[in-house]
């Protein structure tokens, strides 16, 4: 087990079964004379993971005759919003959880926002722990400093700060991962790989070891938050007004992302992209929708947002790097029109 850095006022482990092993004993360490009888222990998870890790995950707790409470949500994208934080809360409501209480995390990015939103808004203070089972979780959800939500078709407009204990890293669960749900992390690791490190996008293709991969992730992502965070949205517009659309379906958000990176990046890139995305499985063309109906929905959006001034990542002068550009509204449509229209044919 390693402890990577992660530029968060929290710690970062990542090991082979480590979440089987260790997350327990974590708990036991970080109580008074190790009283963990002393204390509730909630599991949010998905249907998914829950039915396949769960059992496996609570033998660490049983041994120390412990039972911890477990809540399955669904947290697809559909589904990643206050009614679903809601049920979380009402459990920790039932279960009585209180200050000092433990709450984990098990599964992809959907589980860590929702739960990471209910123990925002719980009024005690929690402890509470990410476990991350998809490469996307890992190289951005459990590193995020905010927890996102839905509301309808609208993306991402719900934020509370997550207030993270410890992070736990586990190769064993991305043997296991769906492949519309990989496309996440790839898209995510291809967004810092364009801002700030190519060399990451071989990485991609390789199958190494996580933690060397997760550092380097790690090691990029800060570079580009010292930087200018607001770097870290690129792509976000284009991507919520195609998930917006489709309303969540059709597009995985890993898939939707993909093809606004490929959209925004120099023309002299884009061959060597779509080698990369046919490898991958991601797409660089949009099917199913005209530009006009993707461009109606973000101007719905650009007209809902703040003052009418919009900071949009964007390509530098020398058309290689990349900075934040504050612009109009009839601005940042032009840049968008032009975007769209590289992915879409119709």
């Amino acid at each position: 087990m390693d402890k990577i850095s992660v530029n968060r006022p929290y710690d970062c482990y990542c090991g082979q079964d480590i979440a089987f092993e260790y997350v327990g004993t974590y708990i036991r360490e970080h109580e008074k004379d190790g009283g963990m009888k002393d204390r509730k222990i909630l599991v949010v998870s998905d249907r998914n993971v829950g039915g396949y890790f769960y059992s496996i995950f609570e033998e660490q707790f049983l041994k120390e005759e412990i039972r911890p409470y477990l809540v399955i949500i669904d947290a697809t994208d559909m589904y990643k919003n206050l009614s679903s934080v809601a049920e979380v809360v009402k459990s920790l409501v039932d279960f009585s959880l209180s200050d000092g209480d433990w709450v984990i995390a098990l599964g992809g990015g959907g589980v860590i926002d929702i739960a990471s939103f209910a123990c925002s808004v719980y009024n005690s203070e929690l402890k509470l722990i990410l476990v991350p089972t998809t490469l996307n979780a890992m190289a951005e959800g459990a590193i995020s400093e905010k927890a996102l939500l839905n509301s309808g078709s609208h993306k991402s407009v719900l934020c509370a700060k997550s207030n993270v204990k410890v992070v736990f890293a586990d190769p064993y669960f991305l043997k296991y991962v769906p492949v519309k749900v990989k496309t996440n992390g790839y898209a995510s690791v291809i967004r810092y790989a364009v801002l700030a490190d190519p060399s990451l996008l071989k990485e991609l293709l390789n199958d190494n070891d996580l933690r060397p991969f997760l550092t380097r992730v790690y090691e990029t992502r800060t570079k580009i938050e010292k930087k200018n965070p607001l770097l870290l949205t690129m792509g976000q517009e284009v991507a919520g007004a195609i998930e917006s659309y489709f309303r969540f379906m059709n597009y995985s958000e890993g898939e939707t992302l993909a093809l606004s990176i490929y959209a925004a990046v120099p023309v002299s890139y884009r061959e060597a992209m779509k080698v990369l995305y046919n490898k991958l499985g991601l797409p660089y063309e949009l099917k199913g929708v005209s530009s006009r109906m993707i461009l109606k929905n973000l101007e719905e959006r650009f007209r809902l947002q703040g003052d009418g001034r919009f900071e949009i990542a964007d390509l530098a002068e020398d058309g290689k790097s990349w900075k934040i550009r504050r612009v109009t509204a009839d601005e940042a449509y032009k840049i968008m029109e032009k975007r769209i229209g590289v992915i879409c044919a119709e």
